[in-house]
Parts: C-alpha cells; sequence; structure tokens
C-alpha cells in the first residue's frame, strides 16, 4: 500500500483548518502523512492543528518563523514528503471522503491526475457552479497547453514524488499548481478525473477571488514575460515545444512592430494549444490574438 504525502499549506487559517482536517483525516485512503506547513500564522491557526497533531500520530507540523508566501511555502512544504505520491491542500476546502483512493487508483502512468471542484460559499453552500464551468478541464502531453492558461488546481492534484524533482525550485511569480502542471505535461502527462472530489470554499480570503483584483496592462504583460521565458528555460531541449516556447519568448521581449507580427503568427499557428484551456469563443480569441499587434479593447 503505497503512502501518500498530503502536503497542508497554513497561513492564518484558524476560521476554516478544523473542517478541512476533518475532511483529510476521514479519507477512505488510510496509508497516508499530513505534513502541515505553517507560514509563520499570527492568529489560531498553529494551537489549532497542534491540538490535532497530538491526536493523529501520522501529522507533521513544520512551524516555519519566516513568511516566505505560499508558492515557496508548498515547495518546503513538498521536502519534507516521505511517500511516492502526493497530494497539496489549501487550508479552507473540504475533500470528498475518497478523493486520494479515486485519484491513485486513476493516475496510472502520468506523472499527475487532477479532478473537478465545486464551488461553494463560506458554509459549505454549493453556488451550483465547479471548475468545469469556468475552463475546459484536460488531459495533456504538450507544454504548449499550458503557456497561456491553467486548469489544474493545487488542491484538485494528486502526483508523483519524483515530478517534484523535476519541478523544483518553484519560481516565484508563477503559482505551484500551474508550474507543476507545465512540468508534469513536457515528462509523463496530465491526466483528469471527471469528477467532483473537493468542495471549493468561495469567500474574500482565498486565492482565486484574490486573482480578480485589478492589475495594470503592464503588470499582465510583465507577468506574462515571465512566465513565458520560465516555461522556455525550464522545457528539455528534446522536445520540439522548445523552439515555440523559445520564439514566443524572444517575441515578448519587446512589443516592436516585428516581435507583435512573429507573436501573432504564433498564436495562430499554435491557437488549438494556446486557447485549448480557455472557454472564450472564437471570435474572442481572434480578438485577443489580433489585439497583440492591433490593440483592439
Amino acid at each position: 500500500m503505497q503512502l501518500v504525502s498530503i502536503v497542508l499549506c497554513t497561513y492564518n487559517g484558524g476560521k476554516y483548518i478544523s473542517s478541512q482536517l476533518d475532511s483529510i483525516i476521514n479519507q477512505t485512503y488510510s496509508n497516508t502523512e499530513i505534513i502541515i506547513a505553517d507560514d509563520n500564522s499570527t492568529d489560531n491557526t498553529l494551537e489549532i492543528i497542534k491540538q490535532y497533531a497530538q491526536k493523529n500520530t501520522n501529522i507533521r507540523v513544520f512551524n516555519f518563523q519566516d513568511n516566505v508566501g505560499y508558492i515557496k511555502n508548498f515547495e518546503r512544504g513538498i521536502a519534507q514528503a516521505k511517500g511516492n505520491y502526493i497530494a497539496l491542500s489549501d487550508q479552507d476546502d473540504w475533500w470528498y471522503p475518497n478523493k486520494i483512493e479515486v485519484l491513485l487508483d486513476n493516475i496510472g502512468n502520468n506523472h499527475l491526475i487532477y479532478c473537478n471542484s465545486e464551488f461553494t460559499d463560506e458554509n459549505l453552500k454549493t453556488k451550483h457552479e465547479t471548475f468545469l464551468t469556468k475552463k475546459n478541464l484536460i488531459q495533456s502531453n504538450t507544454p504548449l497547453d499550458f503557456v497561456m492558461y491553467n486548469c489544474v488546481s493545487g488542491h484538485a492534484m494528486l502526483f508523483k514524488k519524483d515530478l517534484f524533482e523535476i519541478a523544483k525550485p518553484f519560481p516565484l511569480g508563477i503559482p505551484h499548481d500551474w508550474w507543476i502542471a507545465f512540468c508534469a505535461s513536457f515528462s509523463l502527462g496530465v491526466s483528469y478525473y471527471n469528477e467532483i472530489l473537493v468542495k471549493y470554499r468561495h469567500h474574500q480570503n482565498n486565492a482565486l477571488v484574490n486573482k480578480k483584483t485589478k492589475t495594470s496592462k503592464k503588470e499582465r504583460n510583465n507577468k506574462r514575460k515571465h512566465r513565458v521565458k520560465s516555461f522556455y528555460l525550464k522545457c528539455p531541449k528534446k522536445l520540439k515545444e522548445k523552439l515555440v516556447l523559445k520564439q514566443l519568448h524572444e517575441s515578448y521581449k519587446s512589443f516592436s512592430f516585428l516581435n507583435n507580427i512573429k507573436r501573432v503568427t504564433l498564436f495562430i499557428k499554435h491557437k488549438k494549444h494556446f486557447f485549448r484551456i480557455s472557454k472564450k469563443s472564437n471570435l474572442s480569441k481572434n480578438k485577443l490574438i489580433a489585439n497583440m499587434f492591433f490593440k483592439i479593447k
């Protein structure tokens, strides 16, 4: 029976952490270790998780004194894992009891598998929407699918430990789950299991809500340039996609007339991959591509 390491990262999550821990402890798959990496919480989070650790011998708590943010906190939490498989957990969700068992049974030869999740309010009451409502949840074995969008949420994934060896270190500025999914897509592949196995709390303090904070066009462009460069550098030289990522990276070095043409050409040529996750209409996709050159709003 394979050991599964569940890496739960916390930061001031006292309001919901008990509910999430209960759902993890009550998984039907029993051979698990629960690693809790706390990013220097200032509320009652540590008090709560230490109480759980006293009652459950498979819980290991790491009380880190330096606040590094969620990306690097997940990295240092995963580094403590002893299992051959790793599942990531946010501090405010709720897992269906069979989540680990189902994903483990269906991962096969893929490096990573993920499931669908249901949006709920802060009391876990359904909002009648899922992640599949928002994005195309795909299976993939090409990194080009993840250049523009990500559909693999950390709370929904299970992956093999050796994927972490490929993915580390996690770069700042790119969400850890997006980075892990990208790395899985160019190694042994990403699989999707079409079932809701997580209740995702939609409230003002969680990551998805905070992503909606408006940023300037310059900030968005800088983030995209950083992501494309990081993907290009990470992609193995032996893959044909490396050349596409190189060309895209070079086109983002400046927004000159020539680079704009190169970038639009690349997006047209690889449209089926770059927009595979997006649920935008074809018209909206074409407008987005045109906007790279003609600045259509």
